[in-house]
C-alpha cells in the first residue's frame, strides 16, 4: 500500500493562519530569535535521545556475548551522550527562560497595541466581539499555544523524524514501514484537527458568551444578593454552558476517543509488521543487536510521540479556536491609528465642525445622528451643550476625541484636521470627564497620573518635577472638591478595585481632579476640556464646588460640557442646542448656538419644555 505524504506548507501562514498570527504579530524579533535557538537545541536533544538506545544496545550485546570491547563502547557512548544532554538541558533551560521573559512582557503589549488601534466605535459596536475579557482570553490562548508547540509538538516531530531515520539506517524496509505509518498518521491527524477545529468553534463561542455573563454576575454580586437570586444565577450558569458541553461531548468523548482507539489499532498493525521483520533480520544476522535495540526504541518513540501529539491537540485546537475568534478583528486594517499622522502643532485649541455628518451603529442598523453640522468655537470659550436625549450631544465630544471619523465633513482642533493628526500628540492637551469612569486599582496619585501622556511623564529620577507634580495633584483635588486631607494616607491612599473604597461622588470628583491636574502640568500648554455630564453623580453643593474648580482653568482653556442638568451650564459663554434629527422640520438646522440659556429659552420651544420640566428658569445675563 502506498501512502502520500501530506503537503508541506511553504509558509507558516499556509500551515495555520492563527499560529502565524501569534508568531508574526504577538512576538518581537528577540523572542522569535530565542525561540529558533531553543528549537535548534531541541533538534540536537532529540537526536541524542534517539541515539541513546544504540549505546544501550552495544552494552547489552557486550553483556550477552561477554564482549569487553562492546561493553566499553556502550559505556563510553552512554557517558558522552548523557554528558552532552546535561549540557544541552542547562543551555536549553536558559534559552527557554529568556524566551518566556521576552514574550511575557511583549505579548500583552502587542495584543494591547492591536486592541488600542481599533477605533472606539468598532470596540463598542457589533464590528468587534473583543473586549477586555477577550483580550485576556487571547493572551492566555496564545501563550498556551506557544508552549504546546515549542515544548511539545515541535520536539515531538523532530523525534519522529530521527526515529524514522534510525529505522531506515538499520534497514530500508524497516524505514519504509515506519515512514508509511508516520505519513498515514500525519495525514489522518490533520483531517482530525480540521474537523475538531470546525466543530469546536461554536462551543468556544458558547463558552465565551457564558464567561462574559458569569463575570457580570461576579462583578454585580451586590445586585445578585440584594434580589435574592443566587439560586437562579447558579442554574443559569449551568444552562448557559450546556449547549457547549454537548458539542464538547460529541467531539471529544465520541469522535476523538474513537480516533485514538483507531490510532492504537493502526500502531498495533504497523508494530507487528515491523517487529516481525526486525526479528527475522536480527536472527539471520542482517541487523546487529545494537541496531535492533535502536529500531525497537525508535518505533516505540514514534508511537508514543504520535499519541502524545494527538492528546495535546485538544488544548491546541481549543486555544487556536479562541485565537481565530479575535484574529480577524485585530488584523482588519484600521482607518484610525492613535500613533500615526502629523504631530500636533501646539496652538490654542479652537474647535471647528464643517459640514459634518456622523452615524452610529453597524452597517445593518446604521443611523445618522448628526447631519451637516457647522460650528466654530474660539480658543478659550466655555460652551455648554444641551438638548433632548438621543440628539447627538455626546457624539460631538466623541468626534473631537476621534473615537470615529464622520462619514462626511471635517472636524478640526487648533485649525488642524483631526483625520491627519497623530492623536496621542493632541490628546495630551485634553482633559476628559466622562459620565462614569471607574477608577483603576492603585493610589489616588496613580489615578491622577493615568491620563497624563507619555510625552509629559518625567524620568523616575527627576525628583524635583515629581515633587512639584504632587503639589499640583493636591491643588487639583482641592479644586475638584476632594481634598487630599480626606484620605488617611493622602495621595498614597489606595482606592480599591474599581474604586470600591470611594463613593460614586468621590469617584467622579477624582476623575475631574485628574483632568484639572493634567491641564495644569505647564503654564503655557493648550487646553481643551471635554465634559460629558461631569456632575451627574454629585449633589448640588458638590456640583458648585466642582464648577468653581473647572471655572478656575486658565483663560486659554477651551471647554465643551454636555449637561442635562441645566444649572450646570448656566454660566457658560455660549450654549449649543442639539435637536434630534427626527424633530427637525424642513430647512431647520440640527445644531444652533446661542449666547445664553436665556436667549435659547426665548427662541426655542423644545428647550422651553425641557427647562420647564426641570423647573429651571434661565436668568437674563447682565449687560456687559
Amino acid at each position: 500500500m502506498r501512502f502520500n505524504l501530506p503537503k508541506v506548507p511553504h509558509t507558516l501562514r499556509e500551515y495555520d493562519e492563527n499560529l502565524a498570527f501569534i508568531w508574526e504579530r504577538l512576538l518581537n524579533d528577540q523572542a522569535r530569535k530565542t525561540a529558533m535557538q531553543t528549537c535548534s537545541l531541541i533538534v540536537i536533544s532529540s537526536a541524542i535521545l534517539l541515539i541513546m538506545p544504540y549505546a544501550i544496545g552495544h552494552y547489552l550485546a557486550g553483556l550477552t556475548n561477554s564482549d569487553t570491547v562492546s561493553l566499553l563502547i556502550g559505556a563510553l557512548m552512554y557517558t558522552a551522550l548523557r554528558s552532552g544532554e546535561a549540557l544541552l538541558t542547562w543551555i536549553r533551560q536558559q534559552m527557554r527562560e529568556y524566551f518566556f521573559q521576552e514574550s511575557f512582557w511583549f505579548m500583552p503589549q502587542a495584543i494591547s497595541r492591536l486592541y488600542f488601534s481599533r477605533p472606539l466605535r468598532w470596540l463598542s459596536s457589533g464590528k468587534s466581539e473583543i473586549d477586555g475579557g477577550g483580550v485576556e482570553s487571547l493572551f492566555n490562548a496564545s501563550w498556551n499555544t506557544l508552549g504546546n508547540y515549542l515544548y511539545g509538538i515541535i520536539p515531538g516531530y523532530w523525534q519522529i523524524a530521527f526515529a524514522v531515520a534510525a529505522c531506515t539506517y538499520a534497514d530500508i524496509y524497516l524505514g519504509a514501514i515506519a515512514l508509511s505509518f508516520v505519513a498515514l498518521e500525519l495525514k489522518l491527524g490533520r483531517s482530525v484537527n480540521q474537523y475538531m477545529h470546525k466543530e469546536m468553534k461554536p462551543a468556544i463561542d458558547i463558552y465565551k458568551r457564558a464567561d462574559v455573563i458569569t463575570q457580570e454576575f461576579w462583578h454585580n454580586t451586590d445586585h445578585v444578593k440584594s434580589h435574592g437570586v443566587e439560586g437562579k444565577v447558579l442554574q443559569l450558569i449551568k444552562k448557559l454552558r450546556l449547549p457547549g458541553i454537548k458539542i464538547d461531548d460529541r467531539v471529544w468523548r465520541v469522535y476523538f476517543a474513537r480516533q485514538m482507539a483507531w490510532h492504537q489499532l493502526r500502531m498495533l498493525a504497523a508494530g507487528g509488521a515491523l517487529y516481525t521483520l526486525l526479528a527475522y533480520l536480527t536472527i539471520n544476522g542482517f541487523v546487529a543487536i545494537p541496531l535492533a535495540v535502536l529500531v525497537f526504541f525508535s518505533f516505540e518513540r514514534i508511537s508514543d510521540t504520535l499519541g502524545r501529539i494527538m492528546n495535546e491537540q485538544r488544548d491546541v485546537q481549543a486555544n487556536l479556536a479562541r485565537v481565530n475568534k479575535y484574529r480577524p478583528v485585530l488584523e482588519t486594517v484600521s482607518p484610525i491609528r492613535y500613533d500615526v499622522g502629523e504631530q500636533f502643532r501646539e496652538a490654542p485649541l479652537s474647535v471647528s465642525f464643517h459640514q459634518v455628518t456622523h452615524t452610529v451603529g453597524d452597517e445593518q442598523d446604521e443611523k445618522v445622528v448628526l447631519r451637516d453640522i457647522n460650528l466654530q468655537i474660539k480658543a478659550g470659550q466655555k460652551v455648554g451643550i444641551v438638548g433632548p436625549s438621543g440628539g447627538g450631544k455626546s457624539q460631538l465630544l466623541h468626534l473631537l476625541g476621534r473615537g470615529s471619523d464622520p462619514v462626511s465633513g471635517t472636524v478640526s482642533v487648533g485649525d488642524q484636521d483631526l483625520s491627519t493628526l497623530r492623536m496621542d500628540s493632541l490628546l495630551r492637551y485634553y482633559g476628559n470627564v466622562l459620565q462614569k469612569s471607574e477608577p483603576f486599582s492603585g493610589t489616588v496619585f496613580e489615578n491622577l497620573l493615568f491620563g497624563v501622556s507619555h510625552f509629559d511623564i518625567p524620568d523616575d529620577e527627576d525628583t524635583t518635577v515629581w515633587q512639584h507634580w504632587r503639589i499640583l495633584a493636591t491643588t487639583a483635588l482641592q479644586k475638584a472638591g476632594l481634598p487630599a486631607s480626606e484620605f488617611e494616607h493622602g495621595l498614597e491612599e489606595t482606592v480599591g478595585y474599581k474604586g470600591l473604597k470611594l463613593s460614586g461622588g468621590q469617584q467622579q470628583r477624582l476623575q475631574i481632579a485628574g483632568a484639572l491636574f493634567k491641564l495644569s502640568l505647564t503654564d503655557d500648554r493648550p487646553r481643551l476640556v471635554l465634559a460629558d455630564e461631569p456632575t451627574s453623580a454629585l449633589d448640588s453643593l458638590s456640583e458648585r464646588n466642582v464648577l468653581e474648580g473647572l471655572g478656575a482653568l486658565p483663560p486659554n482653556a477651551t471647554m465643551l460640557m454636555v449637561a442635562h442638568r441645566l444649572s450646570t451650564v448656566a454660566d457658560m459663554d455660549w450654549i449649543i442646542f442639539v435637536r434630534p434629527l427626527d424633530l427637525c422640520t424642513d430647512g431647520q438646522p440640527q445644531v444652533t448656538i446661542h449666547r445664553s440659556l436665556h436667549e435659547l429659552y426665548q427662541q426655542e420651544a423644545l428647550f422651553r419644555e425641557m427647562a420647564d420640566a426641570q423647573g429651571f428658569i434661565p436668568k437674563k445675563p447682565l449687560a456687559a
